[in-house]
């Protein structure tokens, strides 16, 4: 499923670690350099990402979401106002989750049927209009 995920956004030539499938990580990966010691002698070391486990509130689902993000996401939401805005407005390429994409899906379906509802109420208000009018004209 995650090599479809990303073929699908276009990042066919660098996978996501499985792990950054299940959070928020903003494009962040583990990052393999060497350490040089004082006699410069090096070793392999690798870097992994700054991951915190935060619960944000959601607005259009309603719902408490937990979610383990990294650091780098966590300025991201802050700079984008709110968590329903980050995942609503950022590129699934951006995302590069499995989950960020559900979460994005599951938001804009929410968000058109909450303007459905609001067409219709405002179908049947310009109804009672047009009938309390022709009432008036007879």
């Amino acid at each position: 499923m995650s090599s479809l995920f990303n073929v699908l956004n276009g990042m066919t030539c660098r996978t996501v670690m499985k792990r950054a499938q299940r959070g928020l990580y903003g494009g962040k990966d583990i990052i393999f350099s060497n350490q040089s010691s004082f006699s410069e002698r090096k070793t392999r070391r690798s870097w992994k990402p700054n991951v915190q486990t935060k619960t944000y509130h959601s607005d259009v689902l309603g719902t408490n979401i937990r979610v383990s993000l990294t650091t780098y996401t966590i300025r991201c939401i802050d700079k984008a106002g709110s968590f329903d805005n980050y995942i609503i407005h950022t590129k699934d390429k951006d995302l590069a989750s499995e989950l960020g994409s559900e979460l994005k899906v599951a938001m804009k379906f929410e968000l058109q049927k909450k303007a459905l509802q609001i067409l219709e109420k405002e179908n049947e208000e310009l109804k009672k209009l047009s009938d309390l009018e022709s009432i008036k004209q007879n």
